[in-house]
Formats: C-alpha cells, structure tokens, sequence
C-alpha cells in the first residue's frame, strides 16, 4: 500500500508515477503510468464510458507546474473512434 501512496501523490518509484487527471468524467481521479526512458507519460489515454456512458473519453499529457508528478492528464474529448 505505501507504494501505491507514493504513486498517488506524484512520487515517481521504479518508472510510475501517479498524475491526476482533470476535466471529464474522470475528473480528480489518479492514472498510475510507466515513464518512458525520456521520463515523460504516455502521450494520450482514452477511458471507457462507465457511469458517463458509452462513450469513450480522450486525455492528453500536459506539463503542470502545480501538480506534483509535473503533468496532468486534461480532457480533449470524446473519442470519434467507433466502439463496435
């Protein structure tokens, strides 16, 4: 559990390292990713609707100077992308 702690609060361990994310239905929750060897997140993720629907809902790695990991993960959108 410590680990994980660590994670969440932006410490990088063993190449992860927890970054918030902000806007759309993921609003405030954490994704825990593996740095690349540049040290930088992976460039996009997209979540599955959930509670928000069927949609899938895109997110970008931005630079932040207030967030502890120094990125954030900010809603672009939802998916075009057919899920069928």
């Amino acid at each position: 559990m410590q680990l994980i702690h660590r994670w969440l609060a932006g410490e990088v361990v063993n190449n992860n390292v927890g970054i918030k994310v902000v806007g759309g239905p993921s609003d405030g929750r954490t994704k825990i990713v593996k740095l690349g060897s540049d040290g930088t997140p992976p460039a996009q993720f997209r979540t599955s609707g959930g509670r928000a629907g069927p949609d899938r809902h895109l997110y970008e790695a931005v630079r932040s100077t207030n967030a502890p990991a120094g990125w954030v993960y900010s809603h672009i959108g939802i998916d075009p992308t057919p899920t069928d």
